[in-house]
């Protein structure tokens, strides 16, 4: 690794190379499939794992998540479903939407997140391969090999006994994993239309698997109709944000003729305030508590969330209004394509802030909410922050770390890593600069000890538009202002990586 790496402070590397585990990371294949650019959403899943021995060598293996839809459309060499955010053919056409109306509206590609279950350690005295997990949003799960990245199948495939729950369940991309109880949790989320009084519902279902894959806990709610991507837990609850949507009747129809996409059929209900729900976790007969806050938001992405003092502090990647349709700058009928323009000003996205809120556990009433100022300490600028990586869920730290957007012209794609500190608010902004993207950090303890500092290491792939390759950037978190200690080349450019996970003192390819 060191001698194909630039080098920056050569001793603290010198301490990283000692570093052993692995890190998982999801994230998009090509766009392109056939003639016809699909949503990156829904392109295909592309897997990627670093290893790292402890003695100073990185080993690197990627590989398409082969999916029965991916395994037909590389096969075939064309789109075979058209999914939500994105068409088969011209919708403008009589034959363009007869051909968008007669696909599938599910494009399943699990090619969001990966997730090592159950995690091997002298803790849980595992010592044959685990699972490597793999998921998206409105998707089932599948697994992977964890040492080649080779596609074993759906997880009720693979683990038959979780058939009676799962199969055929869609589920978040987002799992959670509680420390104390080794238990490892995922989110099953339907929606119901038409749904109560014409309005639409929404379900959600939290199975808890213990290092067997046996369920040991499972709690569901319905509420009104909303959309949500990520969710967290504290030591008592599940945290979704009620983010206020509301369902377009007209678009449905048009959606159903393969006349548009799907994302045109929801819109948020911006006079509405976005609410938590606070659903218990271990005891059935507890109510589900609604916070409801002071304005709308749609959250993304949550950063630390814990539970101290009588109190449920959160803290989340918010926006204060947003328009469905074009995420990341890519239109499905038109085939044109430009993310800069859809975070910049006046765009269908306004840049994303991180908000605190904290609620009185005893009470269930909101009792502050803080807008933090994550604020470049040499240009002044008011950084938009998402993709936090932080110690641990359901733990709390000191300091968390983000995708920033410090672009002139609008926020999006992410070209800056931000640390911040959670108390004081001091903000470190590094910015890759121009023609680059980064990828969400990952915080990499330097032991497996839980610490509420940030001794240890960050990591992000940097993604290089105009020399055409990745490299990792390598920061000591401790003097991460000082800027990253080692660039370590990762070869030709691949598309976005999106969401990672790391497993601590485990080499896949040394446990049987």
């Amino acid at each position: 690794m060191a001698e194909a790496s630039t080098i920056h402070n050569p001793d603290l590397f010198q301490n990283f190379m000692s570093t052993k585990g692995t890190y998982y990371l999801n994230g998009l294949a090509s766009c392109q499939v056939g003639d016809r650019i699909m949503h990156p959403f829904e392109a295909h899943g592309h897997c990627k794992s670093m290893v790292f021995d402890g003695q100073g060598s990185l080993h690197l293996t990627s590989h398409l998540i082969e999916t029965p839809l991916t395994q037909k459309e590389i096969q075939t060499n064309q789109p075979v479903a058209r999914g939500v955010m994105s068409t088969l053919a011209d919708p403008t056409t009589l034959w363009g939407m007869l051909q968008n109306a007669l696909s599938p509206t599910e494009r399943d590609t699990a090619n969001l997140v990966a997730s090592l279950w159950p995690p091997p350690s002298e803790a849980t005295g595992i010592t044959t391969n685990p699972l490597l997990i793999t998921c998206t949003d409105n998707g089932e799960p599948y697994v992977l090999d964890p040492k080649t990245l080779k596609t074993k199948g759906k997880l009720t495939e693979v683990v038959p006994k979780l058939g009676s729950i799962l199969d055929g369940k869609k589920c978040l991309a987002h799992t959670r994993y509680d420390p104390v109880r080794k238990h490892w949790i995922l989110c099953v989320n339907e929606m119901d239309i038409p749904g109560e009084n014409y309005m639409g519902n929404s379900t959600m279902i939290f199975y808890e698997l213990d290092i067997n894959f046996d369920v040991v806990s499972s709690r569901s709610y319905t509420t009104r109709f909303m959309v949500f991507h990520d969710w967290v837990i504290t030591e008592n609850y599940y945290v979704v944000p009620q983010n206020p949507a509301r369902i377009k009747w007209a678009e449905l129809g048009k959606f159903l003729l393969g006349a548009t996409v799907g994302t045109d059929i929801f819109g948020m209900e911006e006079a509405t305030n976005g609410a938590f729900l606070l659903i218990p976790r271990h005891d059935p007969n507890q109510p589900v508590r609604v916070v409801e806050t002071d304005a709308f938001f749609n959250l993304f992405h949550f950063g630390p969330c814990f539970e101290k003092d009588n109190a449920i502090v959160l803290h989340g990647s918010v926006f204060d209004r947003y328009e469905f349709g074009g995420e990341m700058g890519f239109d499905g009928p038109t085939q044109t394509f430009d993310p800069i323009a859809w975070g910049s000003s006046g765009g269908k996205a306004p840049p994303p802030r991180l908000d605190k809120f904290v609620i009185d556990s005893t009470t269930f009433e909101l009792t502050a909410k803080t807008r933090i100022p994550i604020v470049d300490p040499f240009s002044g600028q008011d950084i938009p922050v998402d993709m936090p990586t932080f110690r641990g869920d359901a733990i709390e730290c000191r300091y968390a770390y983000f995708l920033g957007a410090c672009r002139p012209e609008g926020w999006f794609p992410f070209r800056s890593i931000v640390k911040l500190d959670l108390e004081t608010y001091e903000t470190h902004n590094w910015d890759a600069g121009e023609e680059q993207v980064v990828s969400e950090p990952m915080w990499v303890p330097k032991s497996s000890e839980e610490n509420k500092l940030d001794e240890g290491f960050v990591l992000s792939v940097v993604h290089d538009a105009e020399t055409k390759s990745c490299r990792l950037n390598v920061w000591d978190a401790v003097t991460f202002d000082q800027g990253p200690i080692a660039s370590v080349p990762l070869g030709a450019l691949t598309p976005w990586c999106v969401h990672g996970s790391w497993t601590p003192e485990y080499n896949p390819g040394k446990i049987s």
